[in-house]
């Protein structure tokens, strides 16, 4: 097929998939897809998402390439199309791929039930129940019955305010009868099941679907639950706010038939303590559930508000970084926008003083119920619970690290006789199709094939293509790393971290500090002080269950000099224990097939240089690091590594790369760190870094049809200047002033040239000049 028949074709995502709403995890933007046939959900960002949203066969892959140029400022070419369609047909997205099994999702699984803590299902068919509830219940959830009913909460509320002295103190005598307090807690623990009933009622009528209704324990306490799925497909902000509070509106409406029998009651009935106990409890209960602490409906109902997912990690996450940020650690707040910023900093401030006040409050009623000769500890007993809670989670969080730790040093010996391999993904052609020799269109061209026409760089994708991995997850985590060489201080206080599947550069000037970091990071070095992890583990001293997972370039990289290149990748393979095809698997990715019986002293520079990327990708290592792997390669070898290097991030590898070259970093790395006197100055996005210059473009003419007078009398212009024959104007509304320009000069003769990575990095260094372009 050819680029031009490629580019024309109209592929179409199934008209029935779901896409959800934008939703904001951590510092990142995130959508939700899902298919309805299935039950299975994607994450994207928000270029898979762009992308997706266009696939509707009306348009064809050219034009949406366009829209996509203008919207993220860079091409699409073959191979990233090609990535994007593999994604979608292996998920049976597409119109007219293969059909898609119908089987149900897997719910999550749950650790093993115990003695001390587990679940039991109590309805065989959980879906079928939710919708005979949902017909059943049809006239209640007529708008008009439900403000009626809301109205009478309303006023229970109101009342049990103004009542709360005499439930107080029925309350008290309640408690002082334990079999009649028994008697209380059974009702309210009833009306759990009515409050779980409502999350899913109220999800079924909206399209969620409650999956399992069962009953947990833990530590002797019980209570029932409700699971539901496609809570953020609901729809609207509104609709998945009022799901998460349903739980507490059916709280407080079991409750509204006792308020009339308590207030009709005689002042001297033996029953009416009770009865106000139960008020009292079930509303405090019902008003509790929705204060935003998790895992209370509070704080979902607040997340589905601001559209954040995870607010409580992202919020203990940014604090983290906002107190490292204040000791000029770490790589501060850029990548949060003002509006997350106020969210996660106002949610950390709430939690705090919401905690403050529980811990308070549950002071007083100590201090109310207790004999006066422990009334002293009503204060102190409070906190000394909750420390006594965070240590045992903390000791639970610690238990699962050293218990992941053992499990990911078992396999971590690769294995003699079975050697790993790249997953291989079917070719398919736009349409979604299998393609087949002598039948249909062609596949599409591998990634690798035409990368080195060099149109674009792969986009930053979110999206959770290898199984088993969060695409959060950090995989190398650095903090407060200083080393020395005597007076000279080589890393200062470098903090931050490397996420699975990312690909992450290293930038700076010669002396910065990069090769000791990477040093340090591969377990080359050893630290002065502060903290590295490498998947999980510790880099320092030597561990040879880590290195057999991590694959290594340097810049001065050894061979074995009088064999040749196949008989060196041989020589390295059976180290690891893989067998001689894989050398020459590893040959053909760099492209040396035709020098496997070269000698390695007989290689060019850049031949050599490939041999090395070779070597460290023999294994099939999970994490890469490359120490300037283009240096010394013409630039179609650099374009055809690139290749390489895109469809090795596509199979979910994580590669840290150190270069010069900061068009290479522009176009293959998702965030970039510079480095610079020791210190990280900047870590984020290529994109997030020019955009942060708010730099002026530049327009370029011949100085002879135009002269710089007549230039700044343009509209938008704010500067022009004649460089040897050019003329040089700059200017922040680049197509007001072009279609002015167009009326004066020949426009094909403009160019024009906007911010790049290099200005950022000259901005932020104030150097440079060993850096290509």
């Amino acid at each position: 097929m050819t680029a031009d028949a490629f580019l024309a074709a109209r592929p179409r995502v199934r008209a029935d998939v779901v896409v959800g709403p934008s939703l904001v995890r951590g510092a990142a933007r995130i959508h939700l897809l899902k298919d309805p046939r299935t039950g299975s959900r994607l994450e994207v960002g928000p270029k898979e998402h762009f992308l997706i949203t266009r696939l509707d066969g009306t348009r064809t892959l050219a034009e949406i390439g366009s829209e996509y140029t203008g919207e993220f400022g860079t091409r699409l070419g073959e191979a990233q199309w090609g990535q994007m369609l593999g994604l979608l047909h292996s998920r049976s997205l597409l119109d007219g791929g293969p059909t898609p099994a119908t089987s149900p999702a897997a719910a999550p699984q749950d650790r093993p039930s115990g003695i001390l803590a587990g679940r039991t299902r109590l309805v065989a068919d959980a879906p079928a129940l939710m919708d005979r509830l949902h017909c059943a219940t049809a006239p209640v959830r007529r708008p008009v019955t439900l403000t009626v009913l809301t109205a009478l909460t309303v006023a229970l509320l109101a009342a049990v305010a103004v009542q709360a002295g005499t439930l107080w103190r029925q309350t008290g005598e309640t408690a002082g009868r334990p079999v009649v307090l028994l008697a209380v807690g059974c009702v309210l623990w009833c009306s759990l099941a009515l409050h779980e009933l409502a999350h899913g009622l109220f999800a079924r009528a909206w399209g969620g679907r409650a999956t399992e209704i069962g009953l947990r324990w833990v530590l002797g306490a019980t209570y029932l639950y409700c699971r539901v799925e496609d809570v953020q497909f609901l729809g609207s902000r509104a609709r998945k706010v009022a799901t998460a509070c349903a739980g507490a509106f059916a709280n407080l409406l079991f409750l509204v038939p006792f308020y009339p029998v308590w207030a009709l009651l005689p002042s001297d009935a033996q029953a009416r303590p009770a009865l106000g106990a139960l008020l009292l409890l079930g509303t405090v209960c019902a008003i509790a559930n929705l204060l935003p602490l998790p895992p209370l409906d509070g704080y979902k109902a607040l997340g589905h508000a601001v559209g954040v997912t995870g607010l409580a990690d992202g919020s203990r996450t940014f604090v983290a970084l906002a107190a490292r940020a204040a000791f000029r650690r770490g790589p501060g707040l850029a990548a949060y926008p003002p509006r997350l910023r106020l969210v996660y900093g106002g949610f950390a401030l709430l939690t705090a003083v919401q905690s403050v006040a529980l811990l308070v409050a549950a002071g007083a009623a100590l201090h109310a119920v207790l004999p006066d000769d422990l009334a002293a500890l009503s204060w102190w007993l409070p906190p000394a619970a909750l420390a006594a809670v965070l240590l045992l989670w903390a000791l639970g969080v610690l238990g699962r690290s050293l218990r992941a730790r053992r499990q990911e040093a078992a396999p971590a010996t690769p294995s003699a006789t079975a050697p790993r391999r790249r997953p291989v993904t079917p070719p398919i052609d736009p349409a979604g199709h299998h393609s087949r020799a002598g039948t249909g269109p062609g596949p599409i061209p591998d990634p690798s094939a035409h990368a080195r026409k060099g149109e674009m760089s792969a986009p930053h994708s979110e999206t959770q293509v290898t199984q088993g991995h969060a695409p959060s997850e950090t995989v190398v985590a650095l903090d407060g790393v200083t080393k020395r060489y005597g007076a000279v201080t080589a890393l200062d206080g470098v903090g931050l971290d490397v996420r699975r599947g990312e690909f992450f550069g290293i930038l700076g000037p010669n002396g910065a500090g990069k090769t000791t970091l990477v040093e340090i990071v591969e377990g080359l070095r050893e630290a002065d002080s502060g903290t590295v992890t490498v998947l999980g583990r510790s880099p320092w001293p030597r561990d040879t269950a880590l290195l057999a997972r991590i694959g290594v370039q340097t810049q001065a990289s050894a061979f074995f000099a009088r064999l040749t290149a196949g008989e060196h990748l041989r020589t390295v393979a059976a180290l690891y224990g893989m067998d001689e095809a894989t050398a020459r698997t590893a040959l053909e990715r760099v492209g040396l097939t035709d020098k496997e019986n070269a000698r390695v002293d007989h290689l060019s520079g850049g031949q050599r240089q490939r041999l090395a990327v070779a070597t460290a990708l023999l294994h099939e290592p999970e994490l890469i690091f490359l120490d300037e792997p283009t240096a010394a390669l013409d630039p179609e070898a650099r374009r055809e590594l690139w290749g390489l290097l895109r469809s090795l991030r596509s199979e979910g590898r994580t590669i840290i790369c150190t270069t010069h070259y900061l068009d290479e970093a522009e176009a293959l790395c998702d965030r970039v760190a510079i480095i610079a006197r020791g210190r990280v100055v900047a870590l984020d996005t290529p994109r997030n870094l020019i955009r942060s210059l708010a730099a002026p473009a530049r327009l370029l003419l011949p100085a002879a049809g135009l002269s710089p007078e007549a230039a700044l009398a343009l509209e938008g212009v704010d500067r022009a200047t004649v460089e040897g024959d050019e003329l040089v104007i700059e200017t922040t509304a680049v197509n007001r002033v072009l279609t002015a320009l167009g009326d004066l000069v020949d426009i094909e003769s403009v160019t024009v040239r906007t911010a790049t990575l290099e200005d950022a990095y000259l901005s932020l260094t104030g150097t440079g000049k060993e850096h290509l372009r």
